[in-house]
């Protein structure tokens, strides 16, 4: 029912490091802080996305973050082209450390806190299913998947599948989607 974006003189007042072009970004999305978020062209941001990343956020063109995504923690964030987030993913790169030798708690301010911090990047024609996990320390490499409801905290293999907790690799993608990218940028092309 409720289908609105954000129209573009709405996102220019938000003070975005950057703005592409085609940006879309739904109503209900929450973005804190977006002077360290750098959007490209073509970026959809889904309803009730979360973005609360000290570390700031890049994102390269035709990028998709589906709905209920969150994406926080202390340090960056940046999404290659043609990076997909579907729905129900949680990037972040700051974990607590549960085991009981720190204090754990985002409102415990002390030097003894003990979180896990790493950036996460994601090279182009990266894709995280429905409901994968992201921790600190991950790296997509250009066309890794992360299966739906799978948990991952290294770096993933070039073109390859991933799934389970921890995620293991399960099989080797196409790199059709390189061709059809040139053809896609090709198109964009004539309709300058």
């Amino acid at each position: 029912m409720n289908g609105a974006f954000l129209p573009r003189d709405i996102l220019e007042t938000l003070g975005f490091a950057r703005l592409g072009e085609d940006v879309l970004i739904h109503s209900t999305a929450v973005i804190v802080d977006c002077a360290k978020i750098s959007l490209g062209s073509r970026v959809r941001i889904d309803p009730f996305v979360v973005i609360s990343n000290r570390g700031g956020v890049v994102f390269g063109d035709n990028i998709h973050i589906g709905s209920h995504s969150v994406l926080a923690g202390a340090e960056a964030i940046r999404f290659g082209d043609f990076t997909n987030i579907s729905h129900y993913v949680g990037i972040y790169t700051s974990n607590e450390d549960l085991s009981g030798k720190t204090l754990s708690n985002p409102t415990v301010k002390w030097d003894r806190k003990g979180p896990r911090t790493a950036p996460i990047h994601f090279a182009s024609h990266a894709t995280v299913a429905a409901g994968g996990v992201v921790l600190a320390g991950a790296r997509f490499e250009e066309g890794s998947v992360l299966g739906a409801h799978s948990m991952v905290s290294r770096p993933l293999a070039p073109w390859t599948t991933y799934f389970g907790i921890p995620a293991r690799k399960v099989r080797e993608r196409s790199r059709d989607a390189l061709r059809l990218e040139q053809d896609y940028r090709d198109w964009l092309k004539r309709d300058e």
